[in-house]
């Protein structure tokens, strides 16, 4: 009996006329079949060029496409276009000339509407992309504040959000109220910290107080390569760092938080309480990962199942994204249907779909707030409720224009998401789901209208589930590979094998039970369902580890911006397209997949430099050789991949003697003797420039007693490097080091130098071709003319690619000379030439802006030379002009 009711109810729904397309042209205009230019052309027809031809066929193609409604279906892609172009500029667009150009392109697309229909798609697609730059410019205008250096100091805030990894520390997303010893001039408006030490955690909406170590945000670690500053444009963070103590909690203003306060805290209070239950009935990771697709708290999951989730393509499981509200709600959605269909009175009075509708719609928005509302669950969220709208209004809900709208929303409310792989990732795989399984669908009804065979029913079922978790698998790993590969530079090898072992598993058992799960959790009946939902999790670790062991992801390395983009052009064209036009997404896809080739792609740089001037490394054949033995592993492990170096060649550590020439002055003896400088700082040291007269005998004692100082540290300084330079040699290739800070290294007869002593500038200028300085020595240039990269250079233009061009290497045996004559000597030398890439080269934007905000004078120095000066086959310091060494 339910059955039949619901086919009743289908079938009725069926019945309901639907409207005519978006953007169709009148019903006078509309070709009854296909134009004659798409008919082969008649051998009279010969002496027309191919180039005319080729151009009528494409009007002809555009024309039927825009017959079939599909020209509604390109204004998301031409919103996020505009919205990628203006994140993309070096500087701030101005929003009036943006929205006076949105203006003009929409009231051209109206009157090209009206009159004519010729210029109607072109018009619209403008209008679009205007509309998309100006929502990208006004949510740069209303970025957060970052950061500009890294401080310790003390802070008073609010706690917004906490969560605990896997070792029991605990997390803070904090509001800032005020900072103290030191005040910090402008303090970013959320942080987020972790604790050191043990302490019972404070609860949400509670005020603290606690000494803190604050971090500025990190810019790409490679060129093209992902901005984590660009990311506070979505979470609002604008630092992060750790807590050197315990919170003290204080007690509440006497201003009381509103209401929307209090209902976001009181929301998270909840989330907050939900994991906790879970992880006391499941713990270990299964009940980290259960607690992750309940509230996206995914901080307790061991780093070692987070690994294999990575290598076999199932890390997006841990995000809740599109798959998880779906499942959820389309739980809930067939599981009120199927009890609503036991009662045919119900079917009979009730519009039962739209009741199971609403149900789903008011439990995805449940899901929405315990999830904690990220960006990717507000993204899957806003898919969903246009889908299920759909459905109220009885129209098809998994359709490529309601995937359209969706995409359309999102880059209105937060254009900055087109820029992420999340965004690109979700609609990607959905748009290839929905056109691949339209094909199938047709197929599959073509089939049964000629008497195809029936076979068993169960047998055929379950094939067809089989067959279509298969073919979701690949659909979906294609459509997301595309961009996956750009973003991350590795693809899973074995991730369809791991989403066919893992996604039974998700859609049949763990998200139904947590489900059933949440909604018994308040009578306190939710143990069985998490325990069953617990052995499934268990299932999807055993499966990701046993594929992981089969050889796990593979590194590609970096993409070229131009092969993705092309590529991911004709992954547009073919899924977007219904006419013979999108074959010729095949031709761009296989384009793409050229570009990526060696003989079209950049070569890969020979020296990389991190942004802080503290961690530099050699390109090898396979390998990254490093001037530290235990690198940053979040910045050098980037490299590794971008660059397909996984071998890392430490330095090689170099105990040196401590010289003294026997003429060398007592004074000059025991400078050299003396321990070096600490690390970061010069020390070149200045006089009193206010000294009194009476004390003018003993300023001027103090002067050559720190000019002989000067002289000793810059006479051990040089044989430092030069003893270096005789290991380098040796290990060529390879850093040779005395500590982190001095190292030299020999690259096809260029010589590196690294230094973080004031003293060792002048010495290193004379003898290498490159110099790094990691801490910000205000000097411009060396008088050598070696290139020279100082942390206060590089903090304008990020990190650093650097490749040797061929040209004459110099013998920096030729250039050392008294250490009194370092600035101004030149020496016998030849030139070595470099092509310079920089991250952030002459790029002011407001993710950017606090590398140009000096702390001291509280401005920023944007006028001047900048790092836009820096320019390939040019040999010279990053800022250019005329300092010289001080």
């Amino acid at each position: 009996m339910s059955e039949p009711a619901l086919q009743h109810e289908d079938r009725a729904a069926a019945s309901i006329a639907m409207p005519e397309p978006l953007f169709m042209p009148p019903q006078a205009a509309l070709p009854q079949r296909l134009p004659a230019r798409l008919t082969p052309l008649p051998m009279q027809a010969r002496g027309v060029s191919l180039r005319t031809r080729a151009a009528r066929m494409l009007t002809a193609g555009l024309e039927a496409e825009r017959g079939h409604g599909q020209l509604f279906l390109w204004l998301p892609v031409a919103a996020g276009v505009g919205a990628a172009a203006s994140f993309a500029l070096p500087f701030d667009p101005s929003v009036a000339a943006l929205a006076a150009a949105f203006a003009l392109m929409t009231a051209i697309t109206l009157h090209a509407g009206l009159r004519s229909a010729v210029h109607l798609p072109l018009a619209l697609l403008l209008a679009a992309a205007c509309g998309g730059a100006l929502a990208a410019a006004l949510q740069a205008r209303g970025a957060p504040t970052l950061l500009d250096s890294d401080v310790t100091t003390a802070i008073t805030g609010r706690v917004e959000m906490r969560d605990i990894d896997a070792d029991g520390r605990v997390r803070y997303l904090i509001a800032l109220e005020a900072t103290e010893a030191p005040e910090i001039r402008r303090p970013p408006e959320r942080v987020r910290l972790v604790a050191r030490t043990g302490h019972e955690p404070l609860p949400i909406g509670a005020r603290l107080k606690a000494r803190a170590r604050l971090s500025a945000l990190s810019g790409p670690a490679l060129p093209r390569g992902y901005d984590f500053a660009f990311s506070a444009l979505q979470n609002g963070i604008g630092a992060y760092g750790f807590l050197f103590e315990a919170p003290v909690e204080l007690p509440a203003t006497a201003a009381s938080a509103g209401w929307v306060l209090r209902s976001v805290e009181y929301a998270r209070a909840l989330r907050d309480r939900i994991a906790g239950r879970i992880r006391s009935v499941l713990p270990g990771d299964a009940g980290a990962i259960a607690a992750t697709l309940a509230v996206s708290d995914r901080r307790g999951i061991s780093p070692e199942v987070v690994d294999h989730l990575r290598a076999t393509g199932l890390a997006h499981i841990l995000a809740i994204s599109g798959l998880h509200m779906a499942l959820a709600a389309g739980t809930l959605y067939v599981g009120l249907r199927r009890l609503m269909a036991l009662f045919p009175s119900v079917v009979e009075s009730w519009p039962v779909k739209k009741i199971a509708a609403s149900g789903a719609l008011v439990a995805a928005t449940v899901y929405l707030v315990l999830s904690g509302a990220s960006v990717p669950t507000q993204r899957a969220w806003i898919m969903l409720v246009i889908m299920l709208v759909a459905v109220l209004l009885d129209r098809p809900a998994l359709t490529m224009r309601n995937v359209a709208i969706a995409a359309l929303v999102i880059i209105v409310i937060s254009p900055s998401a087109v820029a992420g792989p999340g965004f690109q990732m979700s609609f990607a795989a959905t748009a290839a789901l929905i056109a691949a399984y339209g094909g199938w669908a047709g197929r599959a009804e073509r089939s049964e209208r000629s008497g195809g065979a029936k076979g068993f029913g169960l047998l055929r079922g379950a094939i067809g589930f089989i067959a279509g978790l298969l073919v979701t698998s690949l659909v979906a790993g294609i459509a997301t590979g595309l961009f996956s590969t750009h973003h991350f530079h590795r693809i899973a090898a074995w991730g369809t094998l791991a989403n066919l072992l893992a996604m039974p598993l998700m859609t049949l058992v763990i998200m139904p039970a947590g489900l059933v799960a949440l909604l018994l959790m308040p009578f306190g009946l939710d143990a069985w369902p998490l325990k069953l939902m617990g052995l499934g999790l268990e299932g999807v670790i055993a499966a990701a580890a046993w594929v992981d062991s089969l050889g796990g992801d593979v590194v590609v390395g970096q993409v070229p911006l131009p092969a993705t983009a092309t590529a991911a052009a004709g992954f547009l064209v073919l899924v977007l397209m219904r006419g013979r036009l999108r074959f010729a997404g095949v031709l761009l896809a296989a384009l793409g997949a050229m570009l990526t080739l060696s003989p079209f792609r950049q070569a890969p740089p020979d020296i990389v430099i991190g942004e802080d001037g503290r961690l530099i490394a050699l390109l090898g054949e396979g390998t990254l050789a490093s001037n530290a033995e235990r690198p940053s592993a979040f910045v050098f492990e980037q490299w590794q991949r971008a660059l397909r170096a996984p071998t890392h060649e430490p330095p090689v550590m170099v105990r040196l003697p401590r010289q003294i020439d026997s003429g060398d002055s007592p004074v000059a003896a025991a400078g050299a003797a003396s321990d070096p400088p600490p690390a970061g700082r010069a020390s070149i040291k200045r006089a009193p420039v206010n000294t009194a007269p009476v004390n003018g005998e003993l300023a001027r004692s103090a002067l050559v007693e720190d000019a002989a100082a000067l002289r000793a540290q810059r006479i051990e300084a040089q044989r430092t490097l030069r003893d270096l330079l005789g290991h380098a040699r040796g290990a060529a290739g390879r850093f040779a080091c005395r500590d982190r800070g001095n190292c030299v290294a020999v690259l096809r007869d260029t010589v590196i130098a690294a230094v973080d002593d004031g003293a060792a500038i002048g010495p290193a200028c004379d003898m290498a071709n490159l110099v790094v300085v990691g801490f910000p020595a205000r000097i411009d240039s060396c008088r050598s003319g070696a290139v020279l990269v100082t942390a206060r250079t590089l903090r304008r233009s990020g990190a650093l690619a650097i490749r040797l061009l061929p040209g004459e290497a110099r013998d920096p045996a030729d250039g050392i000379t008294s250490p009194t004559m370092a600035a101004a000597a030149t020496g016998r030398r030849g030139k070595a030439s470099f092509a310079i890439t920089a991250s952030l080269a002459g790029v002011v934007r407001p993710w950017t802006i606090q590398r140009y905000y000096d702390w001291r004078s509280g401005v920023y120095e944007t006028g001047g030379a900048t790092p836009q000066d820096a320019r390939p086959n040019e040999i010279g310091p990053l800022e250019g002009g005329p300092g010289v060494l001080e």
